[in-house]
């Protein structure tokens, strides 16, 4: 039997944060929708009948007017997963949890070389 993921609804201006971390489709099925992935330079608008891929942690979602629509409208969407999920839980707790200490890791070294491009007090000849 095929499951068929439910469908969501955002009201117009109503926004949403998703964590697509582990790859999902996102199909628009009516109305707009207004796209921000971290990392993209550009935002995207997407409407009925638009398909993509996504793979961020946090990717923002916002029902917007559609184009040459003289009235805001709610927007409806599906979020399909890319593969099949993990049948071992303990997997996918070490997938997050490895992801996290990255992350965590990622953060200490940005300030760390934030630290050390700092010129130290009287480098350069300053008292």
């Amino acid at each position: 039997m095929v499951q068929i993921p439910p469908a969501f609804t955002l009201l117009p201006q109503q926004c949403r944060m998703i964590n697509a971390s582990e790859g999902v489709r996102l199909e628009v099925h009516s109305g707009c929708l207004w796209l921000t992935r971290p990392g993209d330079a550009v935002d995207r608008f997407l409407v009925a009948g638009s398909v993509i891929d996504l793979h961020e942690d946090q990717v923002l979602l916002q029902s917007d007017k559609y184009p040459g629509a003289a009235a805001e409208l709610s927007a409806r969407y599906v979020l399909r997963p890319l593969c099949a999920p993990s049948a071992n839980p303990s997997r996918q707790w070490f997938q997050r949890l490895t992801r996290q200490v990255g992350n965590s890791v990622q953060g200490l070294a940005d300030v760390s070389t934030r630290a050390t491009l700092r010129p130290a007090r009287g480098a350069h000849g300053l008292r």
